[in-house]
């Protein structure tokens, strides 16, 4: 969050003194953005004023629109996703925050992906508001840095503690955390899987 405000407030000061209006485009493929544990799409102004796109479609190109018979999977968290969460890894939980964030269904995430323990320490539903807030106001950044954390995890390059019975926690490695905006994330333990507990 403190990279993406420490890019918005050059662009918000030249509203004032009158900005560049130019953009560039950045072609990045796909894969090359998941292994860098950046967004598959990124944007952000210079302190001239210039919008910088980063995308893995090159300007021009329009987007494929899938076929009928290869639409993508409805979204797990989604109004049709009424079936139980099957999470039992830490990295599945990131991966369902992840289609969370991205499809911006923040009180599903709350509702079915918070552990009941951590709703608990929130105030129960008085923790929704908190957490949906928090959602929001760092998407882009959590997702950068649940992308990371997940990579991490699976390449066992993740620092690992457990500092309760039913408490996991993983870290990025030390030579990563000054990238991120979000280095840790926990999770619990519940009758149902792991659930998330929290991330910071």
């Amino acid at each position: 969050m403190r990279g993406l405000v420490a890019r918005a407030l050059p662009a918000c000061l030249l509203a004032w003194t009158g900005c560049v209006d130019r953009t560039e485009y950045h072609y990045r493929p796909a894969n090359v953005s998941l292994q860098m544990g950046r967004p598959v799409e990124e944007v952000f102004h210079r302190p001239d004023g210039t919008k910088v796109v980063i995308s893995p479609r090159l300007p021009g190109t329009p987007a494929q629109e899938p076929e009928p018979s290869a639409a993508a999977p409805t979204d797990p968290l989604g109004p049709d996703g009424s079936a139980p969460l099957q999470v039992h890894t830490p990295d599945m939980v990131l991966e369902v925050f992840m289609v969370g964030l991205r499809s911006e269904h923040y009180e599903e995430l709350w509702d079915r992906l918070v552990s009941p323990q951590q709703k608990a320490r929130m105030g129960g539903e008085r923790g929704r508001e908190t957490f949906v807030a928090f959602c929001r106001e760092n998407r882009q950044e959590l997702m950068a840095s649940c992308l990371k954390l997940c990579s991490s995890i699976r390449g066992g390059q993740a620092l690992f503690a457990q500092p309760g019975q039913e408490m996991l926690r993983y870290q990025l490695p030390t030579t990563d955390q000054a990238n991120f905006g979000f280095t840790l994330v926990e999770v619990e333990r519940t009758r149902d899987g792991l659930r998330l507990a929290g991330i910071r």
